[in-house]
């Protein structure tokens, strides 16, 4: 068990904070970076003139901003400026006032904090103990996760979200509703689509104090921006509106068919359903149906045993919540969730769903679809197979596939589990 800790722990540092430290010209937090230090200068930060203007010049400039800004393509081909909300920029307003480089370092010692942090406490609330070889199994399992490794190498503020619903979880089960509501109010602001799913869960248990902890930071944060853009005479969200819509609509990022060359980087349902459909349209419907009939299934079972186990309903949610709607691979750092109820679980004689949800999580120890993608490109992969149905259908979307084996399986269990297990506060005023 420590040869395979050291080992996990060796691939994250080479896989996530060495790649990041190569790679600080252009990553995924440059963008909220800029547009944070716009907010706090009083400018647009959806504006893709105001970003390109405050470029640091520390900063090579990469070759396309110029091209694509003249073009009005940058949103469209590039993702930036981003579509983060305004609360996102308002908590990232400390690092902003840094110059860039010493602002990537911070934002990497946060993101390493962060995640140290979490495991430990999602280890002790979970109450593995220090010989169960099944606590040692999920801390190897949570640092050889390839999303954290993508996402602590690009710099993704997914890291820090995830970090904070798990570390906001474990604060609830100890009772300290304030401060959870506090650390899942701070996940909401960064990235509302990773911890919504949380609050969700303490709003069908009707935990109104750690809810309304959560709308105070919500709203604070929310409320010092828009008066600080107020102040200074902004109008801010044409752009904003324009970043959303072009995002979702034409963004290449975003895109789940052949126009976007990375598209198998994405683990939304939209990815498998276009292999099978071939029509975006249809695609986009049958994954926003299923997405939505798996909610409502969770929305019932969660209503009806509001004294069951939190993590598993927590672990069925957030598998549900990757599928309808764009996520890219990093999102995945989700799945510590139901990889730590698998774990708790394993053993105790209570059938098979455990190990076949950890089974279902073994794929995103690699990135599968950027792999298989790169194989395809340099031609390893024979045209007759890269052709065909099975591989089109099933192989290059296989994570998608698992999650919606592991979302169903989650539900299943949910649909069964008695009231009598651990992790499950009951529900307070």
């Amino acid at each position: 068990m420590f040869l395979l800790a050291l080992l996990a722990g060796s691939e994250f540092v080479l896989r996530g904070p060495v790649r990041f430290l190569k790679a600080l010209d252009f990553n995924d937090f440059i963008s909220p970076y800029l547009q944070s230090r716009a907010l706090i200068h009083g400018l647009d930060p959806y504006s893709p003139e105001v970003l390109v203007r405050s470029w640091p010049a520390s900063v090579p400039a990469p070759e396309f901003l110029a091209g694509d800004l003249a073009d009005g393509t940058l949103v469209i081909r590039r993702g930036i400026p981003t579509a983060y909300p305004l609360t996102c920029l308002v908590l990232l307003a400390p690092l902003a006032v840094l110059p860039w480089p010493a602002a990537a370092y911070a934002w990497l010692a946060i993101n390493v904090c962060l995640v140290f942090a979490v495991i430990p406490v999602l280890f002790d609330a979970i109450g593995f103990q220090r010989p169960d070889w099944r606590g040692y199994l999920f801390i190897i399992f949570s640092l050889a996760l390839a999303p954290l490794h993508t996402g602590m190498a690009t710099g993704s503020i997914v890291i820090s979200t995830v970090a904070l619903c798990g570390i906001a979880w474990s604060t609830s089960l100890r009772g300290h509703e304030g401060m959870a509501g506090f650390f899942l109010g701070l996940a909401i602001c960064l990235k509302p689509q990773i911890g919504l799913p949380f609050l969700a869960c303490y709003l069908l248990r009707r935990r109104w104090r750690l809810s309304a902890a959560v709308a105070v930071v919500v709203l604070v944060s929310g409320t010092l921006a828009l008066t600080w853009l107020a102040v200074h005479g902004i109008r801010w969200t044409q752009n904003y509106e324009n970043d959303n819509r072009t995002l979702f609509s034409s963004g290449i990022l975003s895109d789940f068919t052949e126009r976007n060359p990375i598209r198998f980087g994405l683990i939304n349902l939209q990815v498998l359903s276009y292999a099978v459909l071939n029509d975006a349209r249809s695609a986009n419907a049958l994954a926003l149906g299923i997405g939505a009939v798996l909610f409502g299934i969770w929305v019932l079972l969660a209503w009806r045993k509001q004294s069951g186990d939190l993590l598993l309903t927590a672990a069925a949610i957030v598998v549900i919540s990757l599928l309808p709607v764009y996520h890219r691979f990093y999102d995945a750092f989700l799945l510590i969730f139901p990889i730590a109820w698998a774990l708790r679980e394993f053993g105790r004689g209570r059938g098979l769903a455990a190990p076949w949800a950890l089974l279902l999580t073994i794929p995103f120890l690699v990135p599968g679809g950027t792999a298989l993608e790169r194989l395809q490109a340099s031609g390893v992969v024979s045209p007759v197979i890269s052709h065909s149905w099975c591989w089109a259908c099933i192989v290059m979307p296989h994570q998608v596939w698992c999650l919606l084996f592991l979302s169903m399986l989650l539900l299943g269990k949910m649909a069964v589990k008695d009231a009598q297990t651990s992790g499950c506060p009951p529900a307070t005023g």
